[in-house]
């Protein structure tokens, strides 16, 4: 039986290994980075890549890692130092970032009950960063303060890996998402996020939403009575700031233009290098999801 254990974690380290110099060395990611908008950062910025999965495992996981590193490399925006050792939650460790980013972590403790959410709480009193990638909405539902700083959780995916999805912006002149436009698509798995205290307009700015007047988009299990199927959101969270983007579950996500610099600018935002006005969409006068579309 251990020998079994230590082939199986050995061929998923040469596994990871092989993704990751793949993903380094691919001239297509190399192109689309050279070709987005940066904003100057205000201060040498790390961010803290956090990808531990107690649930399902993304295969997507170490190309996001290996394109979110090349990205902020290459744009100069941040350093990374990517782990998933939850060790790294303590007030000590936390205290050498600047963001922390959470990429497809799934399952309930993926950080620790204890020491470790109390520094992560913590953490987030101060003026700083948090980003969630794809699967961060699917962990930690016996733990209110993620859920209400991250702004929801996971409840289900009608929308699956091979789906081609149809986007809505919601704020054209945003400055994160103001480069994609109503119509434009993505292949890639979209959640709904559960009705509750977490997900609402009165909380969260929505981006990106479900332009459910694209081809296909009518899916068994949806079910939010109110509609509301956002892509990505912004918002303040103590006196951090918080972005999450739910595109992400497929690896090629992280070689396509538009969400790289949806990424980015997400990124830049939580590190406070773009400033972006995170008033709930509620506030901003957007306190409702889009209607359906005749004949939906």
């Amino acid at each position: 039986m251990l020998r079994l254990v230590l082939f199986f974690n050995l061929a998923c380290f040469t596994l990871c290994n092989t993704y990751l110099e793949a993903s380094i060395h691919n001239p297509v990611l190399h192109q689309v980075i050279q070709e987005l908008t940066v904003s100057p950062p205000k201060d040498q910025r790390t961010v803290l890549i956090y990808s531990r999965t107690l649930g399902f495992r993304h295969q997507s996981i170490p190309f996001g890692v290996s394109a979110l590193t090349l990205l902020g490399e290459k744009t100069g925006a941040y350093n990374v130092v990517a782990t998933e050792d939850p060790a790294v939650f303590s007030p000590d460790q936390l205290s050498k970032f600047d963001a922390i980013l959470m990429l497809s972590t799934t399952g309930d403790d993926v950080i620790p009950e204890g020491s470790a959410r109390e520094a992560f709480e913590a953490y987030l009193k101060g003026d700083k960063g948090l980003i969630g990638i794809h699967a961060a909405t699917d962990c930690h539902a016996n733990w209110p303060n993620y859920l209400e700083a991250m702004g929801g959780i996971f409840d289900g995916h009608p929308w699956n890996r091979d789906s081609l999805v149809t986007l809505y912006n919601e704020e054209p002149s945003h400055p994160i998402c103001s480069h994609i436009n109503t119509g434009d698509q993505i292949k890639d798995e979209i959640y709904q996020y559960k009705d509750d205290e977490h997900f609402t307009r009165d909380k969260l700015r929505i981006l990106l939403s479900l332009d459910l007047s694209g081809p296909k988009m009518k899916r068994d299990g949806m079910k939010r009575s109110d509609n509301d199927y956002a892509v990505s959101w912004i918002r303040k969270y103590g006196a951090s700031r918080v972005f999450y983007s739910n595109l992400g579950h497929n690896r090629e996500t992280f070689y396509n233009k538009m969400a790289l610099q949806h990424f980015l600018n997400g990124i830049q935002f939580a590190l406070g290098d773009l400033d972006a006005d995170c008033r709930p969409s509620a506030v901003a006068g957007n306190p409702r999801a889009r209607q359906l579309p005749e004949q939906f």
